[in-house]
C-alpha cells in the first residue's frame, strides 16, 4: 500500500479518489461507506452520521446514509445492473461511543448507521465485502485508490483516571 494524496473524508462528505489519492476517515458511531469499482478505477468514500434523512434530496451530501448511497452513485456514474454488479462495499464504523451500558443494541445511532448501509447496499445490489462494525472502539479508513487496496485501524479507548488527593 502505497502513500499518495491524502482525501480526508469529514462527517456528512462524500469523495471521490482517482490515481494515487487515498481516501480516509475516521468513525465511531458514523459509518463510513467505501465503494470500490476496481474496473473503472473509480473509489469513493462516505462519512455518513445518521441513518435517514427527514426529507427527501437529490443533493450529494453524506450526511444521512440515506443521501449517501445515492450520492456515491451518481458521483461514481453507476449507472446499469451490470455497473452495480462490478461494485464493491467496505463498511467500517457504527460502533457504540455514547451509551456503554445500552440493552438494546438496535436503539445505538451505530447500529441503526450500519443497518441502514447495509439495506441500502442491498437495493442496488452492491455487494459488501468487507465489514468492520459495531463494538465499543472507533476507526480510521483509508482507501488506496492507486491499488484498490483499503486498510483499516483500530482507534484504541483512551481511559481517563481520576487521582485522589
Amino acid at each position: 500500500m502505497n502513500g499518495g494524496d491524502e482525501v480526508h473524508v469529514s462527517i456528512g462528505e462524500v469523495k471521490l479518489g482517482t490515481g494515487n489519492d487515498v481516501l480516509k476517515s475516521s468513525l465511531g458511531s458514523c459509518v463510513g461507506i467505501a465503494l470500490l469499482w476496481k474496473s473503472k478505477k473509480r473509489y469513493a468514500l462516505a462519512h455518513c452520521l445518521l441513518s435517514e434523512s427527514p426529507v427527501s434530496s437529490l443533493k450529494i451530501n453524506a450526511r444521512y446514509v440515506s443521501q449517501a448511497v445515492p450520492s456515491l452513485i451518481a458521483l461514481m456514474k453507476i449507472r446499469s445492473t451490470q455497473d452495480f454488479s462490478e461494485v464493491e462495499a467496505v463498511l467500517v464504523g457504527g460502533s457504540n461511543m455514547t451509551a456503554p451500558l445500552a440493552r438494546d443494541e438496535k436503539t445505538l445511532i451505530g447500529y441503526q448507521n450500519v443497518k441502514a448501509a447495509e439495506d441500502y447496499l442491498k437495493k442496488y445490489g452492491i455487494k459488501v465485502i468487507y465489514k468492520d462494525v459495531g463494538g465499543d472502539t472507533g476507526r480510521k479508513i483509508r482507501v488506496f485508490c492507486e491499488t484498490a487496496e483499503f486498510k483499516i485501524d483500530l482507534i484504541p479507548r483512551i481511559e481517563k483516571v481520576r487521582g485522589h488527593g
